[in-house]
């Protein structure tokens, strides 16, 4: 199963359902916020990929913490991501996006800034943890050229359908509003989850 298929199905559910119970807010402004916050954080951890400094800090990072042993309990996942680790790899996969992404999920969902920055949190490990599966069940472990093109197909596949939202990620992603995403993630990624 890709990580697409695992996010949209059972699994993305199951965050969804978490975030709701655990924030406090009700499934549709759950789901609204994950709506965005999934492939803007899919969309950053891609620019990410594109570098090789960049592509071996999430691999590594992936392999060492994030293989997906962790998604048969993502109960635990999310209270470990809201005790500090959330927020930890939401600083290097955003970089200075964070607060304009926040604000974006806040905005698109209805809910408060301190929750959307929670949900963004929960999910940060949930996508690593899914990279991690699929990269290993693609065969060869977890390598860089595997993980660079599982987020290259589904950025590319996101784009076909929802064109409209790649707009919006873009501009929340471009932190010097210079019209060029690259620069502003690029490096994010080079000391990845270190505490």
């Amino acid at each position: 199963m890709d990580v697409q298929q695992l996010l949209g199905g059972a699994l993305g559910q199951q965050a969804t359902q978490l975030i709701s119970q655990q924030l406090g807010i009700d499934a549709n402004q759950a789901q609204s916020a994950v709506n965005l916050a999934l492939p803007t954080i899919l969309n950053a951890l891609n620019q990410n990929a594109a570098t090789e400094d960049g592509a071996a800090a999430l691999t590594n990072a992936i392999a060492n913490d994030h293989n997906g042993s962790e998604l048969t309990d993502i109960a635990s996942l999310a209270q470990n991501a809201l005790g500090g680790q959330g927020a930890s790899m939401l600083k290097h996969i955003l970089g200075g996006a964070e607060q304009n992404v926040t604000t974006a999920v806040s905005q698109n969902a209805g809910i408060g800034g301190v929750q959307a920055s929670q949900v963004l949190q929960i999910l940060a490990p949930i996508v690593l943890n899914a990279l991690g599966n699929q990269s290993q069940q693609q065969g060869g472990g977890i390598n860089i050229s595997t993980i660079a093109g599982i987020l290259s197909n589904i950025v590319g596949n996101q784009q076909q359908q929802a064109p409209q939202n790649q707009d919006l990620i873009s501009k929340l992603l471009d932190r010097n509003n210079d019209g060029n995403v690259v620069d502003d993630v690029v490096g994010l990624l080079g000391n990845l989850f270190k505490k």
